[in-house]
């Protein structure tokens, strides 16, 4: 289960590669370095979009709660579970200070 803290950061695995043709509502990550494929929905897709570069976990809330109309309580609990899926597929990591850190 992903333990995280106000201030931590999380960021893509290394090697991840994300895809999409919206119109066609086709959103993947790729692994360049498994060859793992991950077909997403547009809600993880816009997740990882946001994480790509990094940022920190109550970014990562704020933004969510205000892109997608749920109650904050709901969001919350929603980006939590999709946060630890993505986690446990390899597909984000924790990243502090510089170097990276195991969840």
């Amino acid at each position: 289960m992903l333990a995280l803290k106000p201030g931590e950061t999380l960021a893509l695995e290394p090697g991840i590669v994300l895809h999409s043709l919206p119109d066609q509502e086709w959103y993947y990550a790729f692994s360049v370095i498994t060859g793992d494929q991950f077909r997403l929905n547009q809600t993880s897709f816009w997740v990882l979009e946001t994480i790509s570069n990094g940022i920190e976990l109550i970014r990562l809330k704020d933004s969510f709660l205000a892109a997608f109309e749920v109650s904050a309580k709901q969001g919350e609990a929603d980006l939590r579970k999709l946060l630890n899926e993505l986690h446990k597929q390899q597909i984000i990591r924790r990243q502090g200070d510089g170097e990276e850190n195991e969840l």
